[in-house]
């Protein structure tokens, strides 16, 4: 990604969580904007936006997604609910508040064998994504409605055994969310294949 499409894409990213006119928002994106305009949303090329800027390509990827498919779906969910939830769902993965949760892989095996060009921080607590970007939205005091907080919850899937008290019962912002990350994932991946 080109320093300039991180840029545009920051700015765009900004531009949509200022819709939201929560100052506690904005309170996050100044304390942690240079990281998250950074991260990666995974740590292997084999996955989805493996690159510095890929969380928030992703996080735009799926936001759009989730606008096309409320519409046309006739779901009528609100538009804060899809862009809180869109942008903010897995901020988790930029880490705590003073540590990067991916850190560049300093091994050359598992780059070029592995295509890992990332790898987890020990440093830092262990946390799920999920239960990382709660705490990071709790701590600046960004509310959320409970179907946002499921939603958010449930991002990294319903496999995890964490989130199958929820199979069955999901909100519709949590299913409209899920899709609309696999979707973004696999258009990206067919983008990748024909690339």
């Amino acid at each position: 990604m080109s320093v300039l499409d991180l840029e545009n894409n920051w700015k765009t990213y900004e531009k949509l969580c200022q819709r939201l006119s929560n100052d506690n928002l904005n309170k996050l994106l100044e304390y942690l904007g240079e990281r998250i305009v950074m991260c990666p949303a995974t740590p292997r090329t084999d996955q989805y936006s493996c690159e510095p800027g890929g969380l928030v390509q992703h996080s735009l990827d799926t936001t759009i997604m989730m606008r096309t498919l409320n519409e046309s779906l006739g779901f009528n969910l609100p538009i804060a609910s899809i862009l809180k939830v869109g942008l903010l769902h897995d901020i988790g993965k930029v880490g705590d508040l003073e540590n990067d949760y991916f850190v560049e892989q300093d091994s050359d095996w598992h780059r070029e064998k592995l295509g890992q060009h990332y790898k987890y921080n020990e440093d830092i607590q262990k946390m799920s994504i999920s239960h990382r970007t709660l705490f990071l939205l709790n701590h600046f005091g960004i509310m959320l409605g409970v179907d946002e907080w499921i939603a958010i919850q449930l991002a990294q899937g319903s496999h995890f055994e964490e989130n199958r008290f929820y199979v069955g019962s999901e909100p519709s912002l949590a299913i409209l969310l899920q899709m609309s990350k696999s979707i973004a994932i696999h258009k990206e991946r067919l983008t990748q294949k024909h690339n």
